[in-house]
């Protein structure tokens, strides 16, 4: 009987009988300046780099002599890495061409607050480490992280979270694109402050898994330290179920898909455990295999694919038997994935020129007939329940790829290892990123003072109101649903907001639509890049819009003329606004009602709404709503 377990088999799942373990890390930029020097906090448009340098990095042994797997496993590949900045937002700190300085204060306080809020017990010093990393997505070859405390907690519907650690760190630079010879990063992105919240794995379902990020994010949000828009948070799980092992999923951008990516991996764990199950029960423990040349049999293939890495000088078509095989590699993992997509995932990182593998479950296919799978077969004097991996490149680099995937299959029906996936960003998909680190990544920054944390430092840092109260809060205080308090928030503080509000004498409706709403519409309609205006252009604005009775028609006028001249601030605003003729004449409300009166007379009774629409269709923006709504009142 089949030991195979599918997908649908796992539809519903009982979580406690599965042993399911789960632990978050939730990483928060800050918005206090970069943690080691004095550039700002901006992430720029790629278009905006002018300079690059390239490196190659190497690993390192631990203090205790020990190297870090994933560090060899990157260094490996042989690649190299090309950085790309610009002055504005780059220094010698983040060439690595220069000491770091700092912490930053700000930053310090901000991880001293969330730490707080989650009753997290302080170190009496606290001292950067340097963790090693060498994919890259840092110029110095590690990042400087610093633990502040653990011991800390909070509560959910199911109970309470213990908090493992929290720490202050780096971030690291922003992946632009990949090569088969190397990676191209943006350093903006690089040494903005990060606060890392580790929970404890005291998470028993998906739902709670999602309840708990949520609570994190809230309490991270709740402080004016924190970067707001996307990309700024970023969640990893760490999920575990019996028989299987710790992986960390990386990558988890949508919040709400926690629970699902959380589901995927149990179901992905449990299914691989099932091959290993089934391949031990038909007596395959390890696999071994000579590699075969079967390029004669795709002589006069009509496989689009084969022919076009056939054209590679040089080429072959390589095999490999894999004896009792048959269904297995085929065999879904993970929706659309199968046990070959996770040995083809896995070999690309050494062989990025191998483009893919197939494999005799899938076949055939992709213009290949089964005259030349049954060709093969036979060249490898395979029977019914065996299967075959083929690969087309160079010859040697064809051999040394296949020679690769036997390493990597028999690592896989092993068992299961720790190790550390990516997610889909749009799905719940996850790939094999490396492998996990260990302990020898980490050794003691000596460029960093120790720091003492005692009670001057902490007693002065108070804990704010959560981001969910101030949120139901200030949705009252504006006029407007939560969602468009986000948008608020994310832009300006509280008290610009009501300033602006006071200032225009707007609703806080009509001020989102001015702010918001008519910068969509003229990017969407206009096809005008949009600047961003200066909080002090804004307040100007507002003054002049209750001054004047501005419409919505004339306000869309003055934006679209200001994004034209590209100007975020205007010394003068009347000035500006006479020169460009974007004041018009008051209205004249008798006018107006005169051609209400008569709009109403031609409706012939037709109900207040449809005789509305007339009227707004008739004066085209010209003349306020509310006058429009308070005149037809009025009359009708």
């Amino acid at each position: 009987m089949s030991k195979l377990i599918f997908r649908d088999d796992l539809k519903e799942m009982d979580y406690k009988a599965m042993g399911l373990l789960c632990g978050l890390e939730i990483h928060q930029q800050l918005n206090s300046g970069k943690l080691f020097c004095s550039c700002p906090c901006n992430v720029m448009p790629n278009h905006s780099f002018d300079k690059k340098i390239s490196r190659r990095l190497r690993f390192s042994t631990g203090e205790n002599g020990t190297i870090d797997p994933a560090a060899l496993a990157e260094f490996k590949k042989g690649k190299f890495n090309e950085y790309i900045f610009n002055d504005k937002i780059t220094c010698l700190v983040d060439l690595d061409e220069e000491p770091p300085k700092g912490p930053s204060k700000p930053a310090l306080d901000a991880v001293i607050g969330v730490s707080k809020m989650f009753h997290l017990k302080f170190f009496d010093k606290v001292q950067f480490m340097r963790k090693l990393i060498i994919d890259g997505s840092v110029t110095t070859g590690f990042q400087r992280t610093a633990m502040v405390g653990q011991g800390g907690h909070f509560e959910t519907s199911a109970g309470r979270v213990m908090i493992n650690g929290i720490n202050l760190e780096e971030d690291s630079c922003r992946a632009i694109e990949r090569f088969d010879t190397h990676n191209v990063y943006s350093l903006d992105r690089q040494g903005i402050p990060l606060i890392e919240v580790t929970t404890g794995p005291q998470i028993y379902s998906p739902e709670q898994a999602l309840e708990a990020a949520t609570i994190i994010g809230d309490y991270l949000r709740s402080f004016k330290q924190t970067r707001r828009g996307l990309g700024t948070i970023r969640q990893d799980l760490n999920v575990s179920i019996v028989g299987g092992c710790r992986v960390e999923i990386k990558g988890t951008q949508n919040l709400k898909l926690i629970p699902e990516i959380l589901k995927d991996e149990m179901r992905r764990q449990r299914i691989h455990m099932s091959i290993n199950e089934e391949l031990k029960f038909r007596g395959v423990d390890v696999v071994s295999s000579e590699i075969y040349d079967v390029t004669s049999v795709f002589d006069g293939t009509e496989s689009a694919v084969v022919k076009s890495n056939m054209e590679i000088k040089g080429s072959a078509v390589l095999a490999i038997k894999l004896c009792k095989f048959a269904g297995v590699l085929g065999h879904e993992t993970q929706t659309n994935h199968r046990f070959a997509s996770e040995v083809s995932d896995r070999n690309k990182k050494h062989f990025p020129m191998i483009k893919g593998l197939f494999h005799s479950d899938e076949l055939p296919n992709y213009g290949i007939t089964d005259e030349e799978v049954n060709s093969v077969k036979s060249s490898l004097g395979g029977s019914s329940d065996d299967g075959f991996i083929l690969i087309c490149n160079e010859k040697k680099i064809a051999k040394e790829s296949l020679e690769n995937v036997l390493e990597i299959i028999n690592f896989l029906i092993s068992g299961l290892a720790e190790e550390v996936r990516q997610v889909d960003p749009k799905g719940t998909v996850t790939k094999f990123s490396r492998p996990m680190p260990g302990s020898a990544r980490m050794y003691p920054e000596t460029d960093i003072q120790t720091i003492e944390f005692d009670n001057e430092l902490i007693d002065p840092i108070l804990i704010p109101e959560l981001y969910s109260t101030k949120l139901n809060r200030l949705s009252k205080s504006f006029g407007v649903e939560t969602s468009k308090v986000v948008d608020f928030l994310d832009k300006y503080s509280e008290e610009q907001v009501l300033d602006l509000l006071e200032i225009s004498s707007k609703s806080g409706t009509a001020l989102y639509s001015i702010i918001f709403d008519i910068p969509k519409d003229i990017k969407k309609r206009d096809k005008i890049e949009l600047v961003d205006f200066k909080y002090s252009l804004m307040l100007n604005l507002a003054k002049s819009i209750k001054e004047n009775d501005f419409n919505q028609n004339t306000i869309r006028d003055i934006f679209v003329s200001l994004y034209k001249d590209r100007l975020v601030e205007v010394d003068n605003l009347s000035k500006y606004l006479d020169d460009n003729k974007l004041i018009s004449e008051p209205v004249d409300e008798k006018e107006v009602e005169k051609k209400i009166i008569s709009i109403i007379t031609n409706a012939k009774g037709a109900p207040f709404g449809a005789v509305m629409g007339m009227c707004m269709k008739e004066f085209a923006g010209a003349v306020d709503g509310k006058l429009i709504s308070a005149l037809l009142k009025k009359n009708m």
